[in-house]
């Protein structure tokens, strides 16, 4: 009981963690009532086909007890790709999955979906509730809380939550005078008009390495800021967070490590002995993305 508790909160904090970078709380005029509105909680993740749901909306909706519904793919004139969808609009469901998420969730998005439960509430001031039985049951099933889980490991899984939505490694191209050489860069971007948002603080205090960097502006943003990290720093973060990542970021620190020998005067640093070995060694282990016992049940 005391792992499957472990397992569940560490779940939670990732689940919690994702939904800081890329989920939303709020309300929506009721079309058919006038004066009435409605509450909603949704997750978007981009899809590269019509019939490819992204691992980490399954993954988020296992996390909350199967909560809520993913919708299929639906194209994106903008980016070219699919859009795809964790969403509820049932007040009982939004409730709670902010409930499960609310230990671990930030101040921003915890103070937004204060601010949409606190709206839908007032309006029964005016109108008259109307209690329907839902179409189907809702119900999370948990274990109980039988002690505290390790902050570390709760913190930790938040972190690479917050990485699988808002995270990214990749190779950066660098130039002084005449010379040109690439490394290796991870960054977590987030906007906050103010200051550095909160998140990214508390995500470079989970990983222990880096900088923030901002505000900046441009590019459809504004006080943008970013927690970022080099070489040596983000081969640290990412084995911190590697248990909790979701595969396509994993994938993808590895793609951007096994394109280091194509750029110029890589050989220069001196961690580029341990970004192999980083890269080797979890390609032969083939780890999977770590998978609990009570994830096949509750959707």
């Amino acid at each position: 009981m005391a792992t499957e508790w472990d397992d569940i909160r560490c779940q939670l904090a990732w689940a919690a963690g994702f939904f800081d970078g890329e989920g939303s709380t709020g309300t929506w005029p009721n079309k058919n009532r006038p004066g009435a509105i409605n509450l909603f909680a949704n997750v978007t993740q981009q899809s590269a086909s019509s019939d490819e749901i992204p691992a980490v909306l399954t993954r988020f909706r296992v996390a909350v007890r199967g909560l809520g519904r993913i919708s299929a793919p639906t194209p994106d004139l903008r980016s070219g790709t699919y859009l795809c969808q964790w969403r509820t609009h049932s007040f009982e469901e939004v409730q709670a999955v902010v409930a499960l998420l609310w230990q671990d969730l930030g101040p921003v998005k915890r103070a937004q979906a204060a601010r949409s439960l606190r709206a839908y509430h007032a309006q029964f001031s005016q109108i008259r509730a109307r209690h329907r039985r839902p179409a189907r049951t809702r119900r999370a099933d948990l274990p109980a809380a039988v002690h505290p889980v390790e902050k570390t490991r709760t913190e930790l899984a938040w972190a690479a939550g917050l990485f699988d939505g808002e995270g990214s490694t990749e190779t950066q191209r660098r130039r002084r005078g005449a010379q040109a050489w690439s490394g290796l860069r991870s960054k977590v971007s987030q906007c906050d008009a103010d200051g550095v948002p909160a998140v990214l603080s508390r995500f470079r205090v989970a990983v222990g390495v880096g900088w923030i960097e901002g505000p900046q502006s441009g590019g459809g943003y504004a006080n943008a800021y970013k927690w970022a990290a080099g070489g040596a720093d983000t081969l640290c973060a990412l084995e911190l967070l590697w248990p909790y990542l979701g595969a396509v970021k994993r994938d993808q620190a590895l793609d951007a490590v096994s394109r280091l020998d194509a750029r110029e005067l890589i050989r220069r640093y001196r961690w580029r002995a341990a970004a192999y070995e980083f890269a080797d060694r979890h390609r032969r282990l083939g780890e999977p993305l770590v998978r609990y016992a009570w994830e096949t049940s509750a959707v």
